[in-house]
């Protein structure tokens, strides 16, 4: 009912625009007693909803996908809302603008947005800064009671900057996976945005079997090494995908995440 209520005004806005206005009410949202009213009120998550993965324990399987809150600003508002995870991201090393504006779209007879975004990130350093202040709302999710929304799990995606070459690829992920990795409980890898150019080239055998296999190595050396996931793209072909299914097992990733944007309008 809320929704349909706050539509009508929402899309007399530009779409990013409206992301941004409803992010900021959130944030506010946030620092504010509502978040613990909401959860107060809220029933508590069924325990045949508990769902565990990876080694992680999820109060309900419905988390928030990346690329909602790319600043680590909503994990709060989020959990209260009822997430069982939230995953940040996608997060570059070095802050990056994105591709120019207007870069997202709505479909409304489909009911649809079109993403052009183009990792647009405030860098790795600002979003570690973030985590790290909100630590409390997550920090003892792996071993949360189910029934209870006291914890959410939260995850960190990481990519490349654009104007990194394909070439060097590996060092911007390494050094992203360097900052956040302590901070969240899971990783995930992301080659797949169709909107930074030659990114999905990692889904290439050679290249993507280098990238993991630096990643799988600085993971081992956490004191607790975290659950790696890659992204994969929809519009590859089934001899592709295992392609890179076969390198993400050889390298001994917990799993996949299905999927990124799609280049088609099918």
């Amino acid at each position: 009912m809320l929704y349909q209520i706050l539509k009508p005004l929402l899309f007399r806005l530009d779409a990013e625009r409206a992301h941004t206005l409803v992010s900021g009410l959130l944030r506010a949202a946030g620092a504010t007693p509502l978040p613990a009213v909401l959860r107060a009120l809220a029933p508590p998550d069924d325990p045949i909803l508990a769902t565990r993965c990876a080694g992680l324990q999820f109060a309900n399987p419905l988390g928030l996908a990346a690329g909602f809150d790319k600043r680590a600003a909503l994990i709060g508002p989020m959990a209260a809302l009822g997430f069982g995870h939230v995953e940040l991201g996608t997060v570059t090393p070095r802050p990056q603008p994105g591709n120019e504006r207007p870069r997202m779209f709505r479909l409304p007879e489909d009911a649809a947005l079109i993403n052009r975004l183009g990792f647009n990130s405030p860098g790795m350093v600002v979003v570690a800064h973030t985590m790290r202040q909100q630590q409390h709302l997550y920090r003892n999710a792996a071993s949360s009671v189910v029934g209870r929304r006291s914890s959410v799990v939260v995850g960190v995606n990481i990519g490349k900057n654009r104007t990194t070459p394909l070439e060097r690829a590996t060092e911007d992920y390494l050094a992203a996976f360097v900052a956040l990795a302590p901070l969240a409980s899971y990783v995930t890898i992301n080659i797949s945005s169709p909107n930074t150019p030659g990114l999905r080239k990692l889904h290439e055998r050679a290249a993507l079997e280098e990238l993991l296999g630096a990643l799988a190595t600085c993971n081992a050396g956490l004191a607790r090494p975290r659950p790696l996931f890659l992204k994969v793209s929809p519009d590859e072909t089934p001899e592709q995908l295992e392609e890179v299914v076969q390198a993400g097992i050889a390298a001994g990733i917990a799993g996949f995440v299905a999927t990124n944007t799609t280049v088609s309008r099918n």
